[in-house]
């Protein structure tokens, strides 16, 4: 268990950004929520009904207030190289949760992975394991 398995500001970061990513075509779909609960569980270990709290709490306070290149700065600040690639792993399987390619979801990919500061030798790490994982 990692430090942020336990820390819950990280825990509430990740699920903000992975309800950003989300939202970033339009809105949460029923799949989108339904992928970012699963993730959350197996990363945090949380109950299901933890993991719904999370996301719904994540998503008022995004709504309200968030800006990406905030989000952004905390998590630079906040996760390891490591933990990054994890979250840029759950970042690929929310967008593809609803099996369709989105212009705005693509465009908040490549921000992410230039704000967050990803060499391309991570990503391709990243895409390997997404796509081992299919």
């Amino acid at each position: 268990m990692d430090s942020v398995t336990v820390d819950h500001e990280a825990q509430t970061l990740i699920a903000s950004l992975l309800a950003l990513v989300a939202k970033s075509d339009g809105g949460i779909s029923l799949d989108e929520s339904l992928r970012i609960v699963e993730l959350l569980r197996n990363r945090f270990q949380l109950m299901p009904g933890e993991a719904l709290n999370m996301i719904a709490r994540a998503s008022d306070e995004l709504s309200a207030h968030t800006e990406l290149d905030e989000i952004m700065v905390t998590v630079n600040d906040n996760l390891a190289p490591a933990q990054k690639e994890d979250l840029m792993l759950m970042v690929l399987s929310v967008i593809s949760a609803d099996n369709q390619k989105d212009a705005a979801e693509m465009k908040l990919l490549a921000a992410l992975i230039e704000g967050l500061k990803i060499p391309d030798k991570v990503m391709n790490k990243v895409y390997e394991r997404y796509f081992e994982n299919k």
